[in-house]
Formats: structure tokens, C-alpha cells, sequence
């Protein structure tokens, strides 16, 4: 009689995420801000310079494709499942429970542990802003552990302040970077500008395999729209739009900056420009065309970039555990809403005891929170959102050609096409993860280690639920009663 009251109060808890809070616009906001434009500009795109030279914008061009593509099977299911695990819950109605369950513990490990790196990447900053601009010397620890407390508190509140939030941030960095592209583009480039990085006949097949490692990291975050579908307005059609402008933008963004960087640089002096420290070439482009106050500015919103990203991530994992607590593959606890402003308060807390204390551990040892920590802990996030796109997009095609009603293009042809290439794109990334990590294979392995343990454990719970619940079982990745 007992697990019948615990799922019946599961139940009545799960309706009560706030429905109809955030639109089109919001949604973008927490794609975009997970992605964090002025830090991948500033810290990703040096790396992707020395790997691919001119070739660099271009790779961040085939990442957004490939993006765009899985968008298309993606927004599709997304018309007939809304649930705050996205990821898990399309693999689950595809493949079944128990590969469901396994992916939504991949899910949440990778984001967790993307939110623990950008976190700590934001105390760095912090800590170097701190020093350089008002002379205050405080450890990355100390300024992460202080970040971490207060993206659980904003993240504890409404999710449209939150929105609100991440909005303000995002124009902020965007426009830096809107502002540094206009000063190159008036003040001229060194060699001029020229578009020879994007002639088919000078890339590099070794190259672009090398530099998918670093474009296709940069688009992590991309399943946020479909997380916030149970408090999305009209999600049927909310969701697939702000998941095509979101790519869009990014892929704009992303290409068109790259670019104007490299030009800013002179295609010929970029074996120099890379030769000193690569993290300080963006800065030093930014001195020379917006000058010193535009260069502190930057080093601020880099900090605020950060922390827009570690609130989206903080968001996306609080609702992973707040889906897999209403349906039983964590503690029911963790479904419980505040009535007042229906965020899943005990998830968000539990998010940020977990996170926070990561943070302070790794603050505590010696370990380079940039070099070692954020590295070690984003790449793999970067491999579980391969994989669960290669999966999702398998479901897809199982679960719309039997359920749906889509024309052949978004049920087949574009699923299919987005199973070839993310599967590509996952071979590639793994066998050159070197380049990221700095580690051996057995290192490389080691990292992800986390992913393996999360999807056995995943698959455990979920057996064990079929043997003892198999009504609950079955009713895995319905989402909320409204949504199923």
C-alpha cells in the first residue's frame, strides 16, 4: 500500500513546475548563455586557431550544420513529449526504459560535471578580475565556492528571473563582441579581409577532425529548450523555435567572430600571434582596437559569461533530478516544488550542495582549476551529449515512425543523416581527446569513467523499478500527468 501513496503524491508534485512562464525569448536566452559566446571567443578560439589556422571559422560553420540538423528530429519529438529530462525522455519512449534510464543518469553526471568546470573557470576569472581591477587578492576556490552560492539562489527562485538574469548577461557579452567586430571592420585588418579559410581546397582532413574537438564543444547546452518544455507557453511550438533561432545565432556568432578575429590577427601573423600565450590573444585584439577600459570591461563579462553558463547548467541539472524523482528513478523528494514559485526547490538545493562542494574540494588541492579541473570535468560533458544526440536521434526514428505523423524528411531522412554525422563527430572527438585533456588513453578513459558508472547505475535502478513498480516502469518518460 505504501509505494501506492508515495506515487500518487509524486504525482500531484509533478504538475507543479509553472506552467506558461517563459516564452520563445527565454528559451533561446538559456541555450545561448549555456554556450557562453565571449568565453568561447576569448578562451576556445585561440585553441582552434592553432589547431586549424584559417580553416577555424569554418569548423564552427559544420559544427552549427550538424546542429541544425539533429534539430530537425529533435523539435519533431519534441511536438509529442514534454518533460524536464528532454534527452532522456525522447531515448526512453524510443528505446525503452531501461537505455532511458541509463541516459538520464549520463545526462545528469555530464551536465553536473560541466557545471562544476564552468564554475571554477568562473572563480579563476573572478579571482584575476578581483586582483587586477581593484587590487584584492582572493583564491579561484574562494570566488567559485561564492558563485556557486549564488547561482543556487537565483536558480532557487522563479525560472523567469533566472531568464531575466541570463538575459542581461547575454546582451552584455554579445555586445563586446558585436562592439570589438564593428572596430575591426572600421579600422581596417592588417592583410585586409579575405575569405580564403572557407575554400574546400585548403582545408585539412586531420585538421577539421582535430578542431571538432573544440566547435562542437562549444554547442553543449543545446538541449535547454526542450528542458524548460513543462514551463514553456505553447511548447509545441515555442520549443522548435527558439531551438532553430538559438543554433542559428550561435552558428552566426560563432563563425562570423571567428572570422573577424583571424582577420584582425592577418592570416600571416597568426603563427606569431600564437607563438606567446594564446589565452591573452583576444584580450590583446581587444586593447588594440577598443583600448584599455573596453579591455576591463571584457574581463568582467567574462566572469558574468561564466556565470551565465554555470546558471543554465545549474537549471538544466536541477531539472534532471527533479524529472527522475517523479518517476521514481531517484528519490521522490527530489519532485518537490515551492508553491509559491514552482521551481524544484529540494533539486536546486541538492544541485548546489553537490556542485558547491565539488568546487570547494578541487579549490583545496592543487590542481590548475584551468588547465586540469575545468578540462577535465567539460570534456566529458562534450562526449554524454554526443552520445545521448546519437541516441535521441535513434529514437526519433523508432518512435515517430511508429507514433507520429511527420513527413518523411523530419521522421527519417534527417534523423538518419544526424546519426551518421554526430556519429562521426564522436569517433573523431574521442580518438583526439588527447588534445584537449593533455592525457593518455588510459587518462582520457579514466575521465569518463563517470559516464560509464552513471549509465550502469541508470540501468540498474531502472530494472530494479520494473521488478518492483512495473506500473511506474511503464510510465517512464511520460513526464508530468498535463504532458502525458
Amino acid at each position: 500500500m505504501e509505494p501506492t501513496v508515495v506515487d500518487e503524491t509524486v504525482e500531484q508534485r509533478s504538475s507543479s513546475l509553472r506552467r506558461g512562464a517563459i516564452g520563445t525569448r527565454h528559451l533561446v536566452f538559456f541555450v545561448v548563455s549555456a554556450a557562453a559566446p565571449l568565453t568561447v571567443m576569448a578562451g576556445f578560439a585561440p585553441l582552434a586557431f592553432l589547431l586549424g589556422g584559417q580553416t577555424a571559422p569554418v569548423a564552427y560553420l559544420v559544427a552549427g550544420i550538424v546542429c541544425a540538423v539533429f534539430a530537425v528530429g529533435f523539435t519533431a519529438m519534441s511536438r509529442y513529449v514534454q518533460n524536464a529530462g528532454a534527452f532522456y525522455a525522447y531515448i526512453t519512449r524510443g528505446l525503452g526504459g531501461t537505455v532511458g534510464a541509463g541516459s538520464a543518469m549520463v545526462a545528469y553526471v555530464g551536465y553536473t560535471l560541466g557545471e562544476i568546470g564552468f564554475c571554477s573557470a568562473a572563480g579563476l576569472f573572478a579571482s584575476t578580475a578581483l586582483d587586477q581591477l581593484v587590487g584584492v587578492t582572493v583564491s579561484w576556490g574562494v570566488c567559485a565556492v561564492a558563485l556557486g552560492l549564488i547561482i543556487a539562489v537565483v536558480s532557487y527562485c522563479r525560472v523567469d528571473l533566472g531568464a531575466r538574469v541570463l538575459a542581461v548577461l547575454l546582451l552584455g557579452e554579445v555586445g563586446l563582441l558585436a562592439l570589438l567586430s564593428a572596430a575591426i571592420l572600421v579600422k581596417g585588418a592588417p592583410e585586409g579581409l579575405s575569405l580564403k579559410g572557407f575554400d574546400p581546397s585548403t582545408w585539412s582532413t586531420s585538421a577539421m577532425g582535430s578542431l571538432f574537438v573544440i566547435t562542437f564543444v562549444v554547442y553543449v547546452g543545446f538541449e535547454q529548450t526542450a528542458v524548460y518544455a513543462e514551463e514553456a507557453r505553447d511548447p509545441r511550438r515555442t520549443v522548435p523555435r527558439a531551438t532553430y533561432i538559438a543554433v542559428f545565432l550561435l552558428a552566426a556568432v560563432y563563425t562570423f567572430t571567428s572570422w573577424i578575429l583571424l582577420m584582425a590577427i592577418g592570416p600571416g601573423a597568426l603563427a606569431d600571434a600564437l607563438a606567446g600565450d594564446p589565452s591573452t590573444l583576444v584580450f590583446g585584439i581587444n586593447q588594440q582596437y577598443l583600448g584599455t577600459a573596453a579591455t576591463d570591461v571584457m574581463l568582467v563579462l567574462i566572469v558574468t559569461s561564466f556565470f551565465a553558463g554555470v546558471l543554465a547548467l545549474h537549471n538544466a541539472g536541477s531539472r534532471y533530478l527533479f524529472a527522475l524523482g517523479r518517476e521514481g528513478l531517484l528519490p521522490a523528494r527530489l519532485a518537490h516544488t515551492d508553491p509559491r514559485s514552482s521551481s524544484p526547490t529540494v533539486a536546486v538545493v541538492v544541485q548546489g550542495v553537490l556542485v558547491v562542494g565539488a568546487v570547494a574540494a578541487f579549490g583545496l588541492s592543487s590542481l590548475d582549476p584551468y588547465t586540469q579541473v575545468v578540462i577535465w570535468t567539460n570534456t566529458p560533458t562534450l562526449v554524454a551529449v554526443l552520445v545521448l544526440q546519437l541516441l535521441t536521434s535513434v529514437a526519433v526514428i523508432r518512435f515517430l515512425g511508429a507514433h507520429g505523423s511527420e513527413d518523411l524528411w523530419h521522421r527519417l531522412i534527417a534523423p538518419a543523416l544526424s546519426v551518421v554525422l554526430i556519429g562521426a563527430v564522436l569517433y573523431l572527438v574521442c580518438s583526439k581527446l588527447s588534445l584537449l585533456t593533455g592525457l593518455g588513453p588510459v587518462g582520457n578513459i579514466l575521465i569518463n569513467v563517470p559516464l560509464i558508472v552513471a549509465f550502469v547505475a541508470g540501468v540498474v535502478r531502472a530494472q530494479v523499478l520494473k521488478a518492483r513498480r512495473p506500473e511506474a516502469f511503464v510510465r517512464l518518460g511520460g513526464g508530468s500527468p498535463e504532458a502525458a
